[in-house]
């Protein structure tokens, strides 16, 4: 009778651990500042190209970029330097994508300004916008 009654008490406390333990959740990815963004081609009667770009703290920036009438989607890779010129290279993924390369640079007031070179609609003044001014968190 000692035996079952330790059987159960021991089970009791297994069930009440497993109840009041909680699962192991790895811990979320450091926060990674953004820039969102759309603007019209320089290209008449082209649609809007928009982008949602991530930068890293290795330099190294990704997102992707598409035309406004979702004709077709871009991966967006490439680099950021210390002093905020920057230079990315837009390759169509999906659809007719955008494929283009940006240069810009990141002024002193904090405005990031690029400008995209291009085939067909695909040219333009980018301004890009922080996740952190349209409430993100970064």
């Amino acid at each position: 009778m000692r035996r079952v009654a330790s059987f159960v008490s021991a089970l009791a406390l297994l069930a009440t651990g497993a109840v009041i333990s909680k699962p192991a959740v790895a811990a979320p990815p450091p926060p990674v500042a953004g820039y969102v963004g759309q603007a019209p081609s320089s290209v008449a009667g082209c649609p809007y190209i928009a982008w949602r770009l991530a930068r890293h703290d290795n330099g190294e920036v990704t997102g992707i970029t598409y035309y406004s009438d979702m004709s077709g989607v871009s991966m967006v890779t490439g680099t950021v330097n210390q002093a905020g010129q920057f230079h990315l290279t837009l390759t169509s993924s999906m659809g007719n994508g955008p494929v283009a390369t940006v240069d810009g640079t990141k002024a002193a007031n904090g405005n990031v300004t690029g400008i995209m070179k291009g085939e067909g609609c695909a040219n333009m003044t980018m301004h890009f916008v922080s996740l952190a001014m349209v409430g993100i968190a970064v």
